[in-house]
């Protein structure tokens, strides 16, 4: 073993003394081992230098990582407001055009009902007309659009012309009757 040792030991001094002659940079041998311990240090201050980097490299990609779960559950939890809210809309909607159809049905029917109450009043206005030329009051007595005053007249007249009407039965009804009677008298029985 002590002869490997010196025949690396010979080795390496003609090694050494071969880079001295090639390089021309070195002069002596002590510089080229200052030279080489130079370049230990740094390589091994490099070599620090790469893990620490790696070392932080690793916990920033830990970061990011939790980091981006943190922004994932953020825009998860968005997502699901963004539904909610959708869904709140749709039905906003829905419960829109529902009223809008009930407003539309109510103003249908409201437009039915005010026409059939404007015929109403023109054919109430023109029974009045009709029976306030028999005398009872006056057109110009009673406004046009005095549509409770003009019923109220008309059922007056009605009642009027019911009580006539009932009197003249009566008085028509009795000479016929006495009539009947006497015919029923006066019949020839067969014999």
């Amino acid at each position: 073993m002590s002869h490997c040792l010196s025949l690396s030991a010979v080795s390496g001094r003609v090694f050494i003394c071969t880079l001295l002659c090639a390089s021309g940079q070195f002069q002596e041998v002590p510089d080229v081992v200052s030279r080489f311990h130079t370049l230990v240090v740094t390589s091994n201050y490099l070599q620090q230098g790469a893990q620490e980097a790696q070392g932080e490299i690793e916990r920033a990609r830990g970061r990011l990582a939790h980091y981006v779960e943190e922004k994932s559950d953020v825009v998860l939890q968005l997502n699901n407001q963004l539904g909610q809210l959708q869904n709140r809309l749709e039905q906003g909607h829905n419960m829109c055009i529902a009223w809008e159809s009930c407003w539309a049905h109510i103003q249908n029917t409201a437009a039915k009902k005010t026409l059939l109450l404007g015929t109403i009043k023109m054919a109430t206005l023109n029974l009045f007309q009709s029976i306030s030329g028999q005398g009872r009051e006056s057109v110009e007595s009673v406004a046009v659009d005095d549509t409770v005053r003009q019923l109220e007249l008309i059922e007056q007249n009605i009642r009027d012309l019911s009580d006539i009407w009932d009197e003249v039965s009566r008085r028509d009804s009795k000479p016929l009757r006495a009539l009947d009677t006497v015919t029923d008298s006066q019949r020839v029985q067969p014999d």
